[in-house]
Parts: structure tokens; C-alpha cells; sequence
């Protein structure tokens, strides 16, 4: 073999193995784009079958969502039906308690408008205005102050407050608190008392007009808190 022959056998070698390089490379790169494109196959099912999943189970809670709305609306109209009979029927509690009120009420005189708006303001179709604190001092039997009146609804509503009222001997000028007071309420001719702890709450109704009132601890010795809010319809 001479010069040229083995020259020409060393790069046929030297190409076959350049050309098996090429070979495995191309092999290599086909597996992988095959495996990134059945990966990714796998990927796109997998998202197309969680989104039927989030589907179905939206469609399922929109579903359960209107049957409960439906169910509220039919448990609200027949507790509405139920009321309605109590009140219609003359046996049932509620409703004989209610026609004896209103029968003796018009009994009395007072006149069927006032009764209808006194009803209307127990409802919710009325319109308020923001609570409005006063602060009121309180009378004992060992000292009275000196501003010992409250005085709202420009002189409309006059309100008192009277603390140890079962204490015989008590000589300490401030009252306490956790024990029962005595709150006097004046308004449009009536004189109404009420006697126990705090907090105590009164409604005062007049026409379309109802004062909601609320006797708080206050903060001050010696005093109360006076909460209270007009409405009207």
C-alpha cells in the first residue's frame, strides 16, 4: 500500500466517523423534539381536562347557588304565610294577642292613623338619623346636681336620672353604676319611669315620628350616657 491508498483509507475513516457523530446528533435531537412534542401533547390534555373539571364544577356551584337562593325565597314566603295565618286566625297566640292590643287601643280612642304609623315605624321602610350622646348626670339621695335634666328634641323630651335607689343611708355623693338607677322620661304630657341596670333602652312614639333611646355607662363619674336617634316614615 503506498503513500496515497493509505491516505485515502485514513479520511474514508475519519469520514465514517464524522458521519456516525452526525448520525447519533440527528438521532439525539429527533428523541427530543419527539419527547418535547408528546410531553407537551400530554401537557395540552391534562389542561383541557382541568378546565372541563373547573367547569363542570362551576356550573355545578352556580346550579346549587340559585336551588338555595330558590329555597330562601320559598322558606321566606311561607314564614310570611305562616305569620299572616297566626295573625288571621283567632285561636293562635300571636294573633289573638294582637287583635285584643288593637281592639282595646281603639277602645281607648286613640285614632286607627296613629295605631298604622306606630306599626310603621316597627318596620324597616323608615329613615333615620346618625345617634346623637349626651351626657347626663345622675341625682343620689346625698347630692343633687345642678344640671340634673337632660333636655332634646328642643325641649320635646326631658330625661332624669337617679342613682342608689335602694340604698336607705348612702352618704357617697356618686352612684354606682352596676347597681339599679331610676330614669324618669317627660315628653308630650306623659311621665314615664323605668328602674333597673344598665344599659336600659326606651322607644318613645309619636305620629310618624320615634325617638330610640339608650342609657349607657359613661366614661364621667357621676354620669350617664344618653344614646339615642329620631326616625320617621
Amino acid at each position: 500500500m503506498d503513500f496515497y491508498q493509505a491516505q485515502n483509507k485514513y479520511r474514508q475513516k475519519q469520514f465514517r466517523f464524522f458521519l456516525n457523530i452526525i448520525f447519533k446528533l440527528f438521532i439525539v435531537v429527533v428523541a427530543v423534539l419527539l419527547g418535547w412534542r408528546f410531553g407537551n401533547s400530554d401537557k395540552l390534555i391534562l389542561i383541557q381536562e382541568n378546565e372541563k373539571l373547573v367547569s363542570f364544577f362551576t356550573e355545578k356551584k352556580n346550579i346549587l347557588e340559585r336551588q338555595l337562593t330558590d329555597t330562601k325565597l320559598k322558606l321566606k314566603e311561607a314564614n310570611l304565610a305562616l305569620n299572616t295565618k297566626n295573625i288571621r286566625d283567632r285561636q293562635s297566640g300571636p294573633g289573638r294577642n294582637a287583635k285584643n292590643v288593637l281592639a282595646s287601643s281603639l277602645a281607648k280612642g286613640i285614632p286607627e292613623a296613629v295605631i298604622i304609623d306606630n306599626l310603621r315605624l316597627l318596620g324597616e321602610k323608615k329613615i333615620c338619623n346618625n345617634y346623637i350622646y349626651k351626657e347626663l348626670s345622675v341625682s343620689t339621695q346625698s347630692f343633687i346636681p345642678h344640671q340634673n335634666t337632660l333636655i332634646v328634641l328642643s325641649g320635646g323630651l326631658k330625661i332624669k336620672a337617679q342613682g342608689n335607689i335602694f340604698d336607705k343611708t348612702n352618704e357617697n355623693p356618686y352612684f354606682n353604676p352596676l347597681k339599679p338607677l331610676r330614669i324618669n322620661f317627660k315628653y308630650l304630657g306623659n311621665n314615664d319611669v323605668i328602674e333597673g341596670k344598665l344599659p336600659i333602652e326606651k322607644t318613645i312614639m309619636a305620629g310618624k315620628f320615634s325617638v330610640n333611646l339608650e342609657i349607657l355607662e359613661s366614661k364621667i363619674r357621676g354620669a350617664v350616657l344618653v344614646r339615642y336617634k329620631t326616625c320617621k316614615i
